[in-house]
């Protein structure tokens, strides 16, 4: 009986602390487009999701921000972009200078200017059909609560991630290698892996989630042209690890 006990109270205590550690890990991008510095309201908010991948590193879809579409909404001059920070608050503007693309696996790698520990495993063993999987995600909506403008700059005094949260649960339906040519998407025969949930767009580029370590990066959805996709695919995180190898 002592034995047992000892084990389901080892359950529940490593249980929850090891699902903060990701969660922690994981930032919302958000994109702000203005003309006149000083100028309120402005046009913007959560574009995507990202996670670390190892210290002070994020990886994100290429299709949510790259060196190329670090740009301003049409009808605008100006952008600038942030990672806001689950679980632990941190606010980290970006610059195009920190970005690497790798669109052949619809991924960006960014080298933070700070550092920021990472407890996130990932996975380089096969994930299997059926196999319960987890994904941290957000909506399309403005998390800042305060800011200010300092001369040309825009500053994030705090910010609510709570009411765009966009995570979901399920399983794995497939693991398969696709193809996908899309406007913003360039895929040539890459494994992707099929959860059992749908998806919205500000999902794209969190993390997916199996007994703990991340075994894929969420990327497009189908169809294309909705808000709300009913199949979703994430990028195997062992095609991943072997490009950024």
């Amino acid at each position: 009986m002592k034995k047992h006990l000892v084990s389901i109270i080892l359950f529940y205590f490593f249980m929850p602390y090891s699902k903060a550690q990701i969660e922690n890990s994981v930032f919302a991008v958000v994109k702000i487009s203005y003309n006149i510095p000083g100028e309120t309201p402005v046009i913007g908010g959560i574009c995507g999701t990202g996670f670390l991948i190892k210290d002070s590193t994020v990886l994100i879809a290429h299709h949510v921000l790259n060196t190329n579409n670090f740009k301003p909404n049409p009808g605008y001059r100006f952008v600038q972009f942030w990672l806001l920070k689950r679980g632990t608050k941190m606010i980290i503007p970006l610059s195009v200078d920190y970005l690497e693309s790798i669109p052949e696996i619809e991924a960006v790698v960014i080298k933070l200017p700070v550092t920021v520990k990472s407890n996130v495993l990932l996975s380089e063993t096969n994930a299997k059909q059926n196999d319960s999987v987890k994904n941290y995600g957000h909506l399309l909506t403005m998390p800042i609560t305060t800011a200010h403008w300092d001369t040309y700059s825009l500053i994030i005094d705090d910010y609510n991630l709570e009411t765009s949260k966009s995570d979901a649960s399920g399983h794995i339906v497939e693991i398969q290698n696709m193809s996908d040519n899309a406007n913003d998407i360039k895929l040539t025969d890459i494994k992707v892996i099929k959860p059992s949930f749908k998806g919205n767009i500000g999902m794209s580029g969190g993390p997916l989630i199996c007994n703990d370590k991340v075994i894929g990066m969420m990327s497009f959805g189908l169809p294309a042209d909705q808000e709300i996709k009913e199949a979703v695919f994430a990028i195997a995180i062992d095609q991943i690890i072997a490009k950024l190898k």
